[in-house]
């Protein structure tokens, strides 16, 4: 039988020793989580956050573009990496690592996002997007619909739905209550974060602690929470984790089809039972340990009654789900690091 353990580990070794890798992600660490843990998980040690400040708005795009476009060339021939992973969207950042690598002969691969393969922003104009899509080894993306999207545009797809990751021991984030749920939220359109306020206000047993930038947040919508609700604001990655990891459970939320959770999947990998909307990927990748329900009021608020009356079968199911997915990215690794063998082979 196949040592999984052992196989990452050889995975991991071919990677870093064969030949030189880099990964760009235009923007701070806060918007490159998945691509942070996807780089640690391959042992790509250079991974450039290219950032412009922090100004934003149509106006400064064209300023902030050029010089990440620059910065990403610069950084790029001063190290001279065979195999660049790249972070889309931007596609610009797309095309800046294709124009290295059509002057040096380099390979790359890119790790498109929901917001790469749903926005056409993003896509735009169609026929450089296929140009990128088709010279890329492969794209990666979390879904089989995003799959038949770039092979229909003439690329190679490679279906990755999470990255597990492993945790050290986590410091303690201060709870209040018996029963206490973590929301991971951004303030963004897709997140029904009023129905969540609303559920919230029928369960007064119950204590809610909601991530995310309160400066993005519509005073309004503040203005709905229950006396259960906190808002943590922005959290350092130390304290965010602790706070998942001494939570009861997680709740994650989108009205988006085909898109995958990152809080959803961080708490898979610290063990910890999740609340998630009712889409087909999400149901299929959190197939257990996990409540799915509508994104409504009613919905959500049973979904928090069913974890708390079954949290013991949850626990013990999540922590079942979390290591058939370890071993499933053990596979998904070694089949990564034959397709860069395949292209790069002489």
């Amino acid at each position: 039988m196949l040592d999984e353990s052992a196989l990452g580990e050889q995975t991991t070794a071919w990677l870093a020793a064969d030949m030189k890798f880099t990964f760009i992600v235009w923007g701070p660490p806060s918007h490159g989580p998945r691509s942070q843990v996807l780089a640690r998980e391959l042992g790509i040690e250079s991974l450039h956050f290219v950032r412009a400040g922090a100004r934003r708005g149509v106006l400064s795009a064209p300023f902030r573009y050029m010089y990440q476009a620059f910065e990403t060339l610069r950084r790029l021939w001063r190290e001279r990496p065979q195999v660049v992973f790249v972070q889309s969207p931007p596609s610009l950042a797309v095309l800046s690592v294709y124009v290295y690598c059509r002057m040096t002969g380099a390979s790359y691969l890119i790790d498109a996002h929901s917001a790469a393969l749903l926005q056409r922003v993003w896509m735009w104009p169609r026929w450089l997007h296929r140009i990128l899509i088709a010279s890329a080894i492969t794209t990666i993306v979390t879904n089989e619909h995003f799959a038949a999207q770039i092979q229909a545009d003439g690329g190679h797809a490679f279906v990755l739905r999470d990255v597990p990751s492993r945790f050290g021991k986590q410091s303690t984030y201060p709870l209040h209550g018996k029963f206490n749920i973590a929301i991971v939220n951004t303030f963004a359109d897709d997140e029904p974060l009023e129905e969540m306020l609303a559920a919230a206000k029928e369960l007064t047993d119950v204590e809610f602690y909601i991530t995310g930038k309160k400066q993005h947040a519509r005073a309004e919508v503040l203005a709905l929470a229950p006396a259960n609700v906190h808002f943590t604001d922005f959290l350092p990655d130390d304290a965010y984790y602790a706070l998942l990891d001494g939570v009861d459970g997680v709740m994650c939320l989108t009205t988006r089809q085909h898109t995958m959770q990152r809080g959803a999947c961080e708490a898979l990998s610290l063990g910890k039972p999740i609340i998630t909307s009712d889409s087909h990927l999400l149901r299929s990748y959190f197939e257990r340990g996990a409540v799915h329900v509508s994104n409504q009021r009613e919905s959500i608020r049973e979904g928090i009654l069913r974890l708390r009356t079954g949290l013991d079968r949850y626990q013990a199911e999540i922590l079942d789900l979390r290591e058939e997915r370890r071993r499933e990215w053990q596979q998904k690794k070694q089949a990564l690091a034959g397709l860069i063998a395949a292209k790069r082979m002489p």
